[in-house]
């Protein structure tokens, strides 16, 4: 397996995917993550908490329907997408 490593992250494609994902809207729910990757729920959440536990991205309960999940991109994350799209 690839990994990218930034200011000592590492990133697996997986979790480069879904940050790739996360920069083209402000917030995504996690099952329209897996659904934009092709992959199961329980892959996206999985990457998802990873990339959250690397300060990458941030989740939040959302406020109209505590049963969805939303996630976001941090500074870090957004730095990391946009430089994995300029050595693409």
């Amino acid at each position: 397996m690839t990994t990218t490593h930034r200011e000592n992250i590492s990133v697996t494609p997986r979790q480069l995917e879904v940050l790739n994902c996360l920069a083209h809207r402000d917030s995504w729910l996690v099952g329209e993550i897996a659904s934009a990757l092709k992959v199961s729920s329980a892959a996206a959440t999985k990457a998802v908490a990873r990339l959250e536990r690397k300060g990458l991205v941030i989740r939040a309960v959302d406020m109209m329907d505590r049963r969805c999940v939303n996630v976001s991109l941090t500074r870090a994350g957004a730095d990391t997408a946009r430089q994995s799209s300029q050595h693409a």
